[in-house]
């Protein structure tokens, strides 16, 4: 019984020192990270956050100052960016102490990551905004600590500083599958919930999907008998297989 008991101790003692990778907490500036968190933040003084509810009305939290949060999503348009802290939304500002996490831990959470432009406006060039880049891609590195993102094709290097940029988990899917839509649902450019809407597609249509999956969008070809089929990301909960009941 004591020869078990010392067994079990020693298993047990490796767990802990040892632990597996799905127990493994990720840190970065002496706090844990989770997936999907681009930065954190601390406010120079107290201040109210405020959240949109869906019938329009407000809700607002008090945060105290220098308490961290961890953000999500970041928005840039218009000169302006905006962080998305849980369900409250915090406009950058002199009171805002932003701290990115870099990209190579914010993309270690994902087995194929993509990296999707957000910056709205347009500092690489119009319609840069939700122009991606797949991780495995030949030419992509990140540099300067983890802060940058720089691809190069042809000859020519881009940088794309952390924050203009969301990770998303690429899904490789079976292509040239034929999919039935089970409601009217919106074409999208770019697989971002933010980006517009471009086509409107009925429910019942046929599409023919071209084996990617990005934040619950395929990559889709509208018409499969058309040689300039329109290609759109299309919401995978508006999908089914042809055949499927």
């Amino acid at each position: 019984m004591k020869k078990f008991f010392i067994v079990l101790l020693a298993a047990f003692t490796f767990a802990v020192v040892n632990p597996t990778k799905s127990e493994a907490k990720v840190m970065y500036d002496g706090a844990e990270v989770v997936k999907d968190q681009t930065g954190k933040m601390t406010f120079k003084k107290d201040i109210k956050v405020y959240k949109k509810n869906p019938d329009g009305s407000f809700d607002s939290l008090v945060v105290k100052r220098n308490n961290f949060f961890r953000t999500y999503d970041i928005e840039k348009y218009d000169g302006k960016t905006f962080y998305q802290m849980g369900q409250y939304r915090v406009q950058a500002t002199d009171l805002v102490v932003f701290k990115e996490v870099p990209l190579k831990i914010r993309s270690s959470f994902y087995n194929n990551p993509t990296y999707i432009i957000i910056n709205r406006d347009g500092n690489y060039g119009a319609g840069s905004y939700g122009m991606w880049f797949k991780g495995k891609n030949q030419g992509i590195s990140i540099t300067n600590n983890g802060q940058l993102l720089s691809y190069c094709s042809g000859g020519e290097c881009v940088q794309y500083p952390g924050t203009d940029l969301k990770i998303a988990e690429t899904i490789s899917r079976e292509r040239e599958v034929r999919f039935e839509l089970i409601k009217d649902a919106g074409g999208k450019s770019t697989p971002l919930n933010g980006a517009k809407i471009e086509t409107i597609h009925k429910k019942g249509s046929i599409v023919l999907s071209w084996g990617e999956e990005i934040s619950g969008y395929l990559f889709v070809s509208v018409d499969e008998n058309d040689a300039h089929a329109l290609n759109v990301w299309i919401p995978v909960n508006a999908l089914k297989p042809v055949g499927d009941k």
